[in-house]
């Protein structure tokens, strides 16, 4: 039989243990906000479209033109965007986490560009 001392320094080695293994957890990200109110598309959007997209995606040979001028008829008219379910939107899915285009987007932007379409996906 185990002595009280054994005993007790068994529970500390364990009580140790548990706390070094689950006390910090620090992969876990929280998501990043989009900006608050409306996003305008004119204002948000097509400026992030002009910073890191249109130097590929700019009616040559990649598809899905987002130059100024057609970028919102493209997107809306071309399937890129599902109003009833914004995290489906082929927009999104290609710069969320694990999409082809996720380099060329940050967390705010990804963040933005759902909070867009969740509201609606205007041409503002």
């Amino acid at each position: 039989m185990k002595s009280n001392r054994e005993i007790k320094a068994l529970a500390v080695c364990l009580i140790s243990c548990l706390i070094f293994t689950t006390g910090c957890y620090y992969d876990k990200v929280l998501p990043a906000e989009a900006p608050e109110g409306e996003i305008s598309y004119t204002q948000d959007m097509q400026p992030f479209f002009d910073a890191s997209c249109v130097s590929c995606h700019n009616g040559g040979g990649v598809p899905l033109n987002l130059e100024a001028s057609v970028s919102y008829a493209e997107l809306i008219f071309g399937g890129y965007i599902d109003k009833a379910n914004p995290k489906n939107s082929t927009l999104y899915e290609e710069i969320n986490t694990g999409g082809d285009m996720e380099q060329y987007a940050t967390d705010i932007e990804r963040a933005m560009t759902l909070k867009w379409i969740e509201q609606g996906a205007q041409n503002n």
